[in-house]
């Protein structure tokens, strides 16, 4: 197709114009899209996974929960519709206590984990630390060790005869019961907190050094010529660049953390119960005292309503901090 076009041009004639096909017209940048087969071969062997370990066994999950599944009832099992659920929300129930907990679990290991990885990475970003890659490598340490292992050392640390009560007793502190069967749990909380920070904090250390060396020099140069001083450059660079880059973390950390099990299941057992006599402890979350129904009570059922409920908790978290920050918008 020829437009024929009459008017002034560089050589002060007139001149014809061909204008390319339709179909070869382009597209404005950005909004090209392409069709490629090959993408779905790499989806693939996600979406086959995450059907088969977490779909499939979270409906099967919901399923038992409207049941009396257990091992009284493990041949032959009744639905039971939204009992279970009743149970947990009776009044007296555990549910309550531990949810409680739960949430304090949650904020306290966030707050912490990522606080204390973060002083790490300015500590260890500063150009004028001697040795700052040795410390780096030392500190990261902790990441790459067997979790059940040092699990199994920290709960001899915290023994009543272990390293940490002598050396309470050489500066004239009497011992501490740290993981008591029964009374107040405040020093098994305590200890609690530090072990999993521990497990914790090499990852947001790391982050943050990865953060802090992606943060412009020019910017620090030209806050210096404008006479900012150290607090000047931290609030308006260093903040907003490392708050951007760790807000979606602490929104999966708080998740995680909501259903962290694993290092009460081996540090405290839960431990101290909550009531004599009683499955659950004041150090239990929800997601470890669904572990002792399921293999101490042997109540499926219970324990699948227990994994729901868990679900809903840790999804609206994720929807309401994801929404409220904005921190996966893609810009």
């Amino acid at each position: 197709m020829t437009i024929s076009t009459t008017g002034p041009t560089t050589s002060g004639v007139s001149g014809a114009i061909e204008a390319p096909p339709l179909g070869d017209q382009p597209t404005r940048g950005g909004d090209q899209k392409r069709n490629d087969p090959i993408a779905y071969v790499y989806l693939f062997p996600i979406v086959i996974s995450a059907l088969l370990f977490t779909i499939v066994p979270f409906g099967i999950t919901l399923y038992y929960s409207f049941t009396n599944y257990g091992l009284l009832n493990f041949v032959e099992y009744d639905m039971v519709g939204l009992e279970n659920y009743r149970t947990i929300l009776a009044g007296g129930s555990e549910f309550f206590p531990v949810l409680g907990w739960t949430f304090t679990f949650m904020v306290l290991t966030t707050l912490i984990n990522v606080g204390f990885g973060m002083l790490l990475a300015l500590l260890l970003s500063n150009p004028n630390l001697p040795e700052r890659n040795l410390y780096r490598t030392l500190l990261i340490i902790p990441w790459a060790l067997p979790f059940i292992l040092l699990v199994q050392v920290f709960t001899g640390i915290f023994n009543n005869q272990g390293p940490v009560n002598q050396i309470l007793n050489n500066i004239g502190i009497a011992s501490v019961q740290w993981i008591p069967n029964f009374g107040d749990p405040l020093f098994a909380r305590i200890a609690l907190l530090f072990v999993n920070l521990w497990f914790t904090y090499p990852f947001f250390m790391t982050v943050g050094i990865a953060a802090l060396a992606a943060i412009p020099r020019d910017l620090y140069e030209v806050a210096e010529l404008d006479g900012a001083g150290a607090w000047i450059k931290f609030r308006d660079i260093t903040w907003p660049f490392l708050l951007s880059a760790v807000t979606p973390l602490i929104i999966t950390q708080a998740a995680f953390q909501f259903n962290n099990a694993g290092v009460i299941i081996l540090f405290t057992a839960g431990l101290p119960a909550g009531e004599p006599g009683s499955q659950w402890g004041l150090t239990d979350t929800l997601a470890s005292y669904a572990y002792d129904i399921f293999y101490a009570e042997r109540d499926y059922g219970l324990a699948g309503a227990y994994a729901t409920v868990i679900f809903v908790f840790i999804a609206l978290l994720l929807v309401v901090t994801s929404l409220t920050t904005r921190s996966f918008k893609e810009d």
